[in-house]
């Protein structure tokens, strides 16, 4: 029987408003960097892939190393577009811009999604790849009490894809692992990562990519009906 649902955060529950690429592109050029959109689109994608490469669960290196990690992702970015490093001031501009709750959005089917699932007495729970001021965050954006626990990779210094995040939050909200579902965009680390951690899955695939998945679900309007029916759970020792 499920009784939790477990939610990712970015590009699950709430994203950039505007997107990642525009205010980067708007921040350089005031750092004398020349780029087109989709220069930075590819710059982007590069420096997560190189992230995601190096293989750490905790991306963040943990609440101390936070700054490090930030600073270190944009000039990754920035020695893609022209070899230089992000200034200081740039830095500061852009770690202040992406702290104010008015730079993100909740995507409009987060608040029907939750609204139906805890009228079903369902708990509810983040477990997110994020640096620690994700609490806060959501928070300021009003979702926060809506959860029973959140989990944070940069607080835990564990993340996903590893199953201790996982398993962490199933005990702070007191299920098994075999009766939570876990929602998030991420083949790696939110389906197949809470799998081996023994939960349930449902991928949330907004850009219909991943049509061979059957877990998966287009928009979280169809989360409650899929809750409903039977999940098998997977078998692992983590249960």
């Amino acid at each position: 029987m499920i009784r939790a649902v477990f939610f990712d955060a970015g590009a699950t529950l709430l994203h950039p408003d505007p997107p990642v690429e525009e205010v980067y592109a708007r921040e350089f050029a005031t750092d004398g960097v020349r780029a087109n959109s989709e220069d930075f689109s590819r710059a982007l994608t590069r420096a997560w892939e190189e992230v995601h490469s190096e293989g750490a669960a905790d991306r963040y290196g943990g609440v101390r190393g936070e700054a490090d990690f930030w600073r270190e992702f944009l000039n990754r970015i920035r020695r893609q577009l022209d070899g230089g490093v992000v200034s200081k001031e740039s830095f500061g501009r852009l770690a202040a811009h992406f702290r104010e709750p008015s730079a993100w959005a909740l995507y409009p089917d987060v608040l029907p999604a939750l609204e139906a699932l805890e009228r079903a007495g369902l708990t509810l729970a983040v477990v997110s790849n994020w640096d620690s001021y994700l609490p806060t965050l959501l928070d300021r954006l009003g979702l926060a009490s809506r959860f029973a626990a959140i989990a944070v990779s940069a607080i835990e210094e564990t993340g996903k894809p590893d199953p201790e995040i996982f398993l962490r939050a199933c005990a702070r909200v007191s299920v098994r692992p075999a009766e939570v579902v876990h929602v998030g965009d991420s083949i790696r680390e939110d389906y197949e990562g809470a799998r081996g951690a023994g939960l349930s899955a449902l991928l949330l695939d907004r850009s219909d990519r991943y049509a061979d998945v059957v877990e998966r679900i287009r928009s979280l309007d169809e989360l409650p009906g899929r809750i409903k029916e039977t999940i098998p759970p997977v078998s692992s020792s983590a249960t």
